[in-house]
């Protein structure tokens, strides 16, 4: 998922692959319910039919992806069923599994009662962190019913820190925190599409786009990066268009602060975070035209200058991120000089009409 490449040809349209974040699978896993030899009248009373549905239930509310759900089906029909019977014990007395790390101590709608509050500073930072937590760990009926007023009262917070013309140290956390609890929120499909259906979402995350905060830049970008990949057929414009609106408030252009954060050689991971968002941009567009503008207008904002440096670099991640940028831009040089060629050989040799 770290290799952008390019999945688009100018004749041929071709579906964005899904990426996850790299939490998903591991974090599932570790949350699923240990299979335990539990007997009592609930087990007895569910049909066959019945535990093999609840069973693909608690998979996809655990967000597991096919890869993962495969050697749990080969599972025997009573370690499914034991599954099921702990899945709906669990479920039942908090709402979300529970896990021996971080204990949930907080109902979905307990925390839109916090945040609806106007808690600030350390009592917001700390509702956060636990916020993230729970949104990690807990299943996605847990996402759902925090829902689209939880999601909307993050970001009201979100927009209220941006909006501050001095924000002290406790802001930089919290944002951050946001940040964190946003990339959670949307590690599954019923996250990511209330982000994407929210028209505050993908302007205030261009916003918080800050070279000075490089781990919550990094977050940022790889978040931006997987909606651009991810997101519907109009998803680009969208994104390009908050990342406008956002270059315009602070009076620069739109893609310096993504150049900015690659000037900054001590953090590597915002490097190969930026050079990935570039490509998912560049690689995008079905249009060769639009391709090329967009990688010309990187370039004269100051990446030409610094790919020489970014190549001496020697780290693998980064090297895969340059190496795609090349072929991809090497790919559209081609698919030009075929078709000036093609406009050559119709001036010079023109078809001529039967009199």
């Amino acid at each position: 998922r770290d290799r952008i490449t390019s999945f688009r040809k100018s004749t041929v349209k071709k579906e964005k692959p899904f990426i996850q974040h790299p939490i998903d699978s591991q974090v599932a896993m570790s949350e699923f319910p240990a299979a335990q030899p539990l007997y009592d009248e609930r087990s007895l009373n569910l049909s066959e039919k019945e535990v093999l549905d609840l069973f693909e239930k608690m998979m996809e509310d655990m967000n597991l992806n096919e890869e993962k759900k495969a050697p749990l089906r080969n599972k025997d029909f009573t370690t499914k069923r034991e599954m099921v019977v702990q899945y709906i014990s669990a479920t039942a007395k908090s709402g979300g599994l529970k896990n021996s790390k971080h204990e949930c101590t907080l109902s979905s709608q307990e925390y839109v009662h916090e945040l609806r509050s106007g808690i600030s500073d350390e009592k917001l930072l700390n509702c956060l962190e636990s916020l993230r937590v729970s949104l990690t760990s807990n299943p996605v009926s847990w996402v759902n019913n925090f829902g689209h007023e939880g999601l909307g009262l993050l970001l009201d917070v979100l927009e209220k820190i941006l909006d501050k013309k001095l924000q002290e140290n406790i802001d930089k956390k919290n944002q951050y925190k946001l940040i964190q609890c946003l990339k959670a929120f949307m590690n599954n499909k019923f996250g990511l599409q209330r982000i994407l259906g929210d028209e505050r979402s993908l302007l205030l995350l261009a916003r918080a786009i800050d070279p000075k905060q490089p781990n919550m830049m990094t977050e940022i970008v790889k978040i931006l990066s997987a909606i651009c990949i991810v997101g519907e057929e109009n998803i680009l414009d969208k994104l390009l268009g908050a990342i406008t609106t956002a270059a315009e408030r602070n009076n620069r252009e739109r893609f310096s602060p993504i150049v900015e954060g690659l000037e900054n050689h001590e953090a590597l991971q915002l490097q190969v975070a930026c050079m990935q968002f570039i490509n998912a941009l560049v690689t995008s567009p079905y249009d060769l035209d639009f391709r090329i503008h967009l990688r010309n207008e990187f370039l004269r904002s100051g990446l030409k200058t610094m790919l020489p440096d970014l190549k001496e670099k020697e780290n693998d991640e980064l090297d895969i991120q340059l190496k795609v940028f090349d072929e991809n831009k090497e790919d559209d040089l081609t698919e030009l000089s075929h078709r000036l060629n093609d406009i050559r050989a119709e001036m010079e040799y023109p078809l001529t009409t039967p009199k």
